[in-house]
């Protein structure tokens, strides 16, 4: 059973229970709920709170980790937060398999480093890819995209006889 010393705060969001963890002891949690039957990992990701002033977060990088119990039907939702240059959270690839690619993918999109991962290599941006793109501080901005004139001439009618 999960500690509850390990857990910094708690409840429920439109129906799904959550919980929040001290990053550095977010290892320690996740084999806690995996010993208490939430054996499966559904779903990594990041949420960058940069550009949201209108709420007070603990650290500027939220992870959410949502793990099933296959044999009670449940789900929960389980966050940490870090901060850093680079950000940096102990890797779970052991414990939950599927993990490995998540991992792979939030660090190569929002920059974010777990320690621990066998092969934490970019796996969607090309390697020579400068930043992380789904950070909020990423410039936006186009790539001029050349068309021929031949896009425009097939769309308008022939003239006619």
């Amino acid at each position: 059973m999960i500690a509850e010393e390990l857990i910094t705060d708690k409840g429920v969001s439109a129906g799904d229970e959550w919980i929040t963890v001290p990053a550095p002891r977010l290892r320690e949690a996740m084999a806690a709920l995996k010993e208490d039957g939430y054996r499966l990992l559904v779903f990594l990701t990041c949420v960058d709170h940069l550009a949201d002033a209108s709420k007070e977060w603990p650290a500027r990088f939220e992870l959410l980790y949502e793990v099933r119990d296959m044999e009670k039907l449940r789900d929960l939702r389980v966050r940490a937060f870090v901060d850093g240059e680079p950000p940096e959270i102990d890797s779970v690839h052991d414990l939950f398999p599927p993990a490995n690619w998540d991992e792979r993918e939030t660090y190569d999109l929002f920059g974010v480093v777990f320690s621990g991962h066998p092969e934490l290599t970019r796996i969607l941006m090309p390697d020579d890819w400068v930043g992380y793109p789904l950070r909020r501080d990423y410039p936006v901005g186009g790539e001029p995209v050349e068309f021929s004139e031949e896009h425009e001439t097939w769309l308008t009618p022939p003239p006619e006889a």
